[in-house]
């Protein structure tokens, strides 16, 4: 389930390694994202600025520059780096063969997974908070992450053998999908409310919802 990564994080690693002739350090590259990381988490989007980053992460402004052209683009590749740890990017999300079925599941048990990151709810958190007096923060988050796998899941159902949907309907079939997954424990734990779930309790849940998605795709067609 590979492919070649084409997200907007390494399309800027491209441009900087044609600018500058070299490539980039990549625990350099790390070290911003981690330092960019928690000073949002701790001081939101809007008062985090890219000197405070530089300074956080022990590297020079024109460093953290060369790597991020902006701070628009640094809280994207924030984003996309967490999605692509949970493996929710065009990497992974691939059939390659796969059952459509199979597909389902490795990519719900790692959205569950995901979602019930502290950091990725801390992030949700102050997506929230900021949203009322920044939207910009919000559209930055929406399409780096919840859009960005909507995308790549919906492009694998339309062109998986077994579904063979056309884009409206797969679009709205993602969409259904990763609401049944959400469940209740993405309300609870968005309330900062205790769900516990071991591996095997989400897989479980994650085994119904694919049997559920696939009958509704089965038997309620919308074209």
């Amino acid at each position: 389930m590979n492919v070649v990564d084409r997200s907007p994080e390494n399309k800027i690693i491209a441009e900087n390694l044609g600018k500058a002739g070299r490539p980039k350090s990549a625990e350099k590259r790390n070290l911003i994202l981690d330092s960019a990381t928690d000073l949002f988490l701790e001081n939101g989007f809007g008062a985090t600025s890219m000197d405070m980053v530089a300074k956080t992460a022990g590297v020079s402004k024109q460093t953290v520059y060369s790597h991020f052209k902006n701070k628009d683009a640094l809280f994207t590749s924030v984003i996309n780096k967490k999605c692509k740890d949970y493996q929710m990017d065009a990497e992974h999300m691939r059939s390659d063969g796969h059952a459509a079925a199979e597909i389902l599941s490795v990519v719900g048990n790692q959205f569950v997974k995901l979602l019930r990151d502290p950091g990725v709810i801390a992030m949700y958190q102050l997506v929230i908070g900021e949203a009322t007096s920044n939207p910009h923060v919000a559209e930055l988050f929406y399409e780096a992450g919840p859009q960005q796998a909507m995308d790549v899941l919906s492009k694998m159902m339309q062109l998986h053998p077994e579904l063979n949907l056309a884009r409206k309907d797969a679009d709205y079939w993602t969409n259904a999908y990763f609401n049944l997954l959400k469940g209740e424990f993405h309300m609870r734990t968005m309330l900062g409310l205790p769900h516990p779930m071991s591996d095997d309790e989400i897989n479980t849940e994650v085994q119904k919802n694919v049997q559920q998605i696939l009958l509704l795709i089965k038997n309620c067609p919308l074209s």
